[in-house]
């Protein structure tokens, strides 16, 4: 209790509580600074590390690229190699070539070509070869042109190819191009078969050497998930979180149970290759790990600081006890003086001038009755020195108002009620070019415009002590001759008979405002114009589906005056039987959603034909969401109804004209039949729809007929001129007919129309 009531002591005194002061002070300073730079280098590591983290990405993702670039490029020009393209058939050394090509990139797993149905005719080690590859996903994509095939399992090759006992499957990436001949027909699709392995060999090699001890982590993202080293999908792209832009990175948690923070980057692999596959490339590294080396910081910055508190509360109550021991003694002389009576107790030396003052007051009042009458003289002094003092502060604070009026920016004068200036400021002065001296004490006044003279007396007429306030705008001249608008607040000045004294003036210059308000004006009526003679109809609809607003073109539409349709009819009320059902079963909806159209309507106005229009509109809501009225645009799309309804009817014609039964049609592509009509497949004895993307090789006698008619035939129409020749040809059952055969070439993307007639009979006679 002794030592808790000493303590207490203690802290009631001016030493202890300018120590806690002093002390207190320092150290929160310091702890704030230490913690502020901390902060600031934590933020700046990570900014480091994350761009340190890109660095590493970008030449990975360049790699990948790169890669796939040249593999592309590689098959492409294969495609083109004499040996493919050349004659009816594959070149014998293309087997050996193929193999070459293997060999000499170890991540080859397969390279094979198939004719146009397929089947593989030449393969690296035989594998495949004569079996029918046409429903892969690159056969089918290789006949339009180059192909890159995304990571996928090894379907027919992985039982071949896969290392015996080993239990991880083979994955692929594929690459295939078209080969055409020399007329330009497909022959067949080349492709390759690249093992997964690469990625992961790129990666490893273009990784920096830093390894996993600091937490780096590489994935590789496509459209799928996140791709393993296997080349299988190891998370799912919907399982991961919301990754940074393309080119950014960021601090994130990827949603484990861990909760552990990540410094996360994302680059994409751009490779210039004819199938994007969007692949990106994320590096992770754990946070902590990224900010290892601020954590040493972190130790060397708590012991500066608890050193540097230290200090400071030593230096702190070194400085409190300099400050407080003249207290302390004046306080113990106090005491001496209470106790003994002796003035003599006070008589030392002190250092600083207030302390100095305070002992000799304790003297003084020692002396209190000794020095009576000195101490009322002294009263005396000080109550005049306080007159003197408020005199002063009297004057200095006239001239703080008057310095007030003076530099105001609105014009100040006060006259009396003979129009004599008693006052006016510097702003009064330039904007009338005066000088003060020559208008206080004489008859002046502003220059008011002739045409606002009437209503500037008219308000100070109106003038009296119950409403001494005029308010007025007008225009007046200044002192270049130019005129400016002000807005002036004329005040009367009364005395007690209610009889006029003085005016005081305040006037701004609104010439700017005015300028304004006229542009407003005139951008209001402008944009008006354009909404009431807009080339469509606007209108805005409340929630019961009358009209609010609508603009002139739609009052003519409607055929009434608009005091007869605001708030009492809608547009409803001037549609025919199926749009007004129609507008009933949609209004609702509107409200609902905010949104509809555009919707066609058949409008009938009041002595006006029918009009064909289409209708969009969305809402207006305030602030709660509520419905507050229609935003909805009209227009007349009669003349385009029209014309749709005539091109219904010319369709209908040319279905009966193309659906006969006497000429066969057919469009055709690269050879194949991509659309025909009935008559071909009676001619040549097929069932109905057979034809549909079958080659149209079927139809001629043997290949060399078809080839030969490939030469001659697609020369012709691809300069742009008809062909037509009678040839014998073969049905479906192997008999042969004569047809007459016309086509002509179509567009761009080489698709041609081909008529034929079968005139057997007529070759007969």
């Amino acid at each position: 209790m002794r030592l808790i009531s000493s303590v207490s002591r203690w802290l009631q005194t001016t030493r202890s509580r300018l120590t806690l002061l002093f002390g207190g002070t320092a150290v929160a300073t310091g702890l704030a600074v230490g913690l502020l730079a901390d902060e600031l280098l934590t933020r700046q590591l990570t900014d480091l590390s994350g761009q340190s983290l890109m660095n590493s990405s970008q030449p990975i993702a360049l790699a990948l690229a790169q890669g796939m670039q040249e593999r592309e490029r590689e098959i492409s020009l294969l495609s083109h190699l004499p040996m493919l393209t050349q004659g009816s058939g594959y070149n014998p050394q293309l087997q050996a070539h193929l193999e070459q090509i293997r060999q000499s990139y170890p991540f080859y797993s397969w390279i094979g070509v198939t004719d146009t149905q397929g089947v593989v005719e030449v393969a690296t080690g035989n594998l495949l070869q004569g079996q029918d590859v046409s429903q892969r996903p690159w056969f089918s994509a290789g006949r339009q042109g180059p192909y890159v095939g995304d990571a996928h399992d090894a379907v027919l090759l992985d039982k071949l190819l896969r290392a015996p006992g080993s239990p991880v499957p083979l994955r692929f990436m594929d690459y295939a191009s078209p080969v055409r001949g020399q007329d330009s027909a497909l022959k067949g699709v080349v492709a390759a078969h690249v093992n997964w392995a690469w990625v992961q060999d790129i990666i490893h090699r273009a990784s920096p050497a830093a390894p996993l001890s600091n937490g780096l982590e590489v994935m590789l993202v496509n459209k799928d998930g996140v791709i393993n080293t296997e080349g299988a999908v190891e998370q799912p792209r919907a399982a991961l979180p919301i990754l940074p832009e393309p080119g950014a990175f960021r601090v994130m948690s990827w949603g484990d149970t861990s909760r552990q923070a990540y410094l996360t980057a994302v680059v994409s692999v751009r490779a210039q290759t004819a199938t994007d596959l969007g692949w990106l490339l994320v590096t992770r590294q754990p946070l902590e790990m990224a900010l290892q080396p601020i954590n040493r910081l972190h130790t060397l910055l708590a012991l500066l600081l608890g050193l540097m508190a230290a200090l400071l509360a030593g230096l702190a109550y070194g400085v409190a006890r300099r400050f407080s021991q003249p207290v302390e003694r004046l306080a113990e002389a106090a005491r001496q003086v209470q106790a003994t009576g002796q003035v003599a107790a006070l008589d030392f030396e002190m250092k600083t001038v207030e302390f100095q003052h305070l002992r000799s007051a304790l003297q003084n009042m020692a002396q209190g009755l000794l020095e009576g009458r000195a101490a009322l003289q002294s009263a005396n002094a000080e109550l005049e020195q306080r007159v003197a003092e408020r005199t002063v502060a009297l004057h200095q604070s006239e001239q703080r108002y008057l310095s007030i009026l003076e530099d105001q920016t609105e014009i100040i004068c006060r006259f009396d009620a003979s129009n004599r200036m008693t006052f006016v400021n510097e702003a009064f002065c330039r904007l009338f070019h005066l000088r003060r001296d020559e208008v206080e004490g004489q008859v002046w006044a502003p220059i008011v415009h002739p045409d606002d003279l009437p209503l500037v007396t008219q308000a100070l007429q109106g003038v009296s002590p119950a409403q001494p306030l005029a308010v007025v705008e007008n225009r007046v001249v200044t002192g270049d001759g130019t005129i400016r608008w002000c807005q002036f607040s004329n005040r009367a000045l009364f005395d007690d008979n209610g009889q006029l004294m003085e005016w005081q003036s305040v006037g701004r210059d609104v010439t700017e405002r005015r300028q304004l308000e006229a542009e407003l004006a005139q951008a209001s009526e402008q944009f008006q114009d354009l909404y009431d003679h807009a080339p469509c109809g606007y209108y805005a609809l409340d929630g019961q589906g009358k009209y609010v607003h609508l603009n002139l073109l739609t009052l003519q539409w409607l055929g009434m005056p608009r005091e007869e349709v605001i708030g009492k009819l809608g547009p409803a009320d001037f549609f025919d039987e199926e749009g007004r059902a129609q507008f009933v079963a949609n209004f609702p909806t509107f409200l609902r959603t905010g949104k509809i159209g555009p919707l066609e309507f058949n409008l009938c106005g009041r002595g006006r034909g029918p009009r064909r229009v289409s209708v969009s509109s969305t809402a207006i809501l305030n602030a709660q969401g509520e419905y507050v009225m229609s935003r909805s645009i009209m227009y007349d799309v009669s003349e385009l109804h029209a014309a749709r309804q005539q091109l219904h009817t010319l369709n209908l014609e040319q279905h009966a004209m193309l659906d006969n039964d006497l000429i066969g049609i057919a469009k055709v592509k690269d050879r194949v039949i991509v659309w025909r009509n009935p008559a071909l497949e009676r001619i040549f004895g097929y069932a109905p729809g057979a034809l549909q993307g079958r080659t149209t090789e079927e139809m001629f006698v043997d290949r060399e007929d078809f080839l030969t008619f490939g030469r001659d035939a697609y020369a012709v129409v691809a300069s742009g001129q008809h062909y037509r020749q009678q040839r014998r040809m073969r049905r479906v059952t192997g008999e042969e007919v004569w047809i007459d055969v016309n086509g002509v070439m179509l567009g761009a993307e080489g698709e041609s129309l081909w008529l034929m007639q079968d005139i057997t009979a007529m070759r007969q006679y």
